[in-house]
């Protein structure tokens, strides 16, 4: 799985200037928890995985390109919504976003700065800076599924929760190449919880505002 790093277990405060409520839960497994966008009072739709195909609606900025010997996997069908479809590609570019910082050593990546803002920002620089002083870059499957929704009360923000599997993601040092192989463990299983805000411009970018990561979600195992 991905290296653990205290960035996973620090709480972060997203200063944002949209209103705010409390996200997250109690549970097992380390939490990096910060604050969301008040949402609806309708539960979440959830649009079920698709585990052998990749949604091809899925646009994944071709910035954010990983070497051979890594890959960010996104298992899903497009939603009908078209906010949840457009916020679900704008997660998915904030993920990879990540995992490019990461292979490039560099938390200021300029794919990692324009998909993400504010807490989730703080979370992703802190988690990739944390992996450079480790020397370490990551080598595997980072495999997505499972999206679930919540549209914003006011409109431009869904909350987009996903499954992520890290049983065949590992950590491998920067110099020399040395993969630390780790073997099967419920913390592999991780929840990601992320508020996608819409961006007033032109091309109608959806960018990360707050993140919440949570190992050991035992209801993403399958």
């Amino acid at each position: 799985m991905r290296a653990r790093t205290a960035a996973t277990a620090t709480a972060l405060a997203a200063a944002t200037a949209l209103t705010l409520t409390a996200c997250g839960g109690s549970g097992g497994g380390s939490d990096a928890k910060i604050s969301s966008p008040a949402t609806s009072s309708a539960a979440p739709t959830t649009t079920p995985s698709t585990p052998a195909t990749q949604s091809s609606a899925l646009k994944i900025d071709p910035t954010l390109a990983l070497p051979a010997d890594l890959k960010a996997q996104f298992e899903w069908t497009a939603p009908k919504n078209a906010e949840e479809a457009a916020a679900l590609s704008g997660a998915a570019n904030f993920i990879q976003a990540i995992d490019h910082a990461v292979v490039k050593q560099n938390k200021n990546d300029a794919g990692l700065v324009g998909y993400a803002a504010d807490g989730a920002l703080t979370y992703a620089q802190n988690y990739v800076q944390q992996n450079v002083d480790l020397k370490l870059t990551m080598t595997g499957t980072d495999r997505y599924y499972s999206p679930a929704f919540t549209l914003g009360s006011g409109g431009g923000s869904v909350e987009v929760k996903l499954c992520n599997d890290q049983s065949k993601l590992y950590s491998k040092e920067v110099a020399g190449g040395k993969v630390h192989v780790t073997g099967a463990s419920d913390r592999n299983y991780v929840s990601w919880d992320i508020v996608m805000v819409k961006l007033p411009t032109a091309q109608a970018v959806w960018q990360a505002h707050s993140v919440t990561v949570k190992e050991k979600a035992l209801q993403c195992k399958q």
